[in-house]
């Protein structure tokens, strides 16, 4: 026979919420931009949870951080001269925090905290959403490193540019 009071602890959580955990499927990329070449680099080492309410339909909360030596552009000198300039030693995360996403339709509008370079800004952004196999967001947004107060370096005497686009997958099961 099963214990009532663990049925009436597990169903409230069955029907009202999920709570996902981040999985190494997802990514973010960052791209930038300078006028002699344009580069990405990305990392899948995301963690983080994302809480979905069922009853209202929105995300609750969502708390996710990746660590900036994890990020790859395919040249070791490139990625040693971001953790330079990001100063990645005392600021080694960047963390991302909402408990402000509404979903209509497809799509999951987001509001929420960016931390980077000690610094934290507000941003919004609106994510593909699909809940089809667990949980998944995709979409992108732009910073401006100076938001940040982040130096930004120079190549042939001229600076990268000061805007980065962000694109993200976030996977959850």
């Amino acid at each position: 026979m099963i214990n009532k009071s663990i049925f009436f602890f597990i169903i409230p959580f069955i029907i009202i919420g999920q709570t996902y955990d981040i999985k190494n499927n997802s990514k973010i990329t960052y791209y930038g931009y300078h006028y002699t070449k344009n580069w990405e680099g990305a990392s899948n080492k995301i963690r983080g949870k994302i809480h979905y309410d069922f009853t209202s339909n929105s995300v609750n909360n969502c708390s996710l951080r990746v660590n900036l030596s994890t990020f790859d552009s395919g040249n070791s000198n490139r990625d040693s001269n971001m953790l330079t300039y990001l100063e990645a030693f005392n600021y080694p995360e960047v963390v991302f925090v909402s408990k402000d996403i509404s979903i209509k339709g497809d799509y999951a509008y987001v509001n929420g905290k960016l931390t980077l370079h000690g610094i934290t800004k507000e941003i919004e952004t609106k994510a593909k959403l699909s809940l089809s196999d667990g949980f998944k967001a995709t979409g992108s947004f732009y910073i401006l490193l100076s938001d940040f107060e982040i130096e930004r370096p120079a190549l042939l005497f001229q600076k990268i540019k000061d805007e980065m686009k962000i694109e993200f997958m976030i996977v959850g099961k």
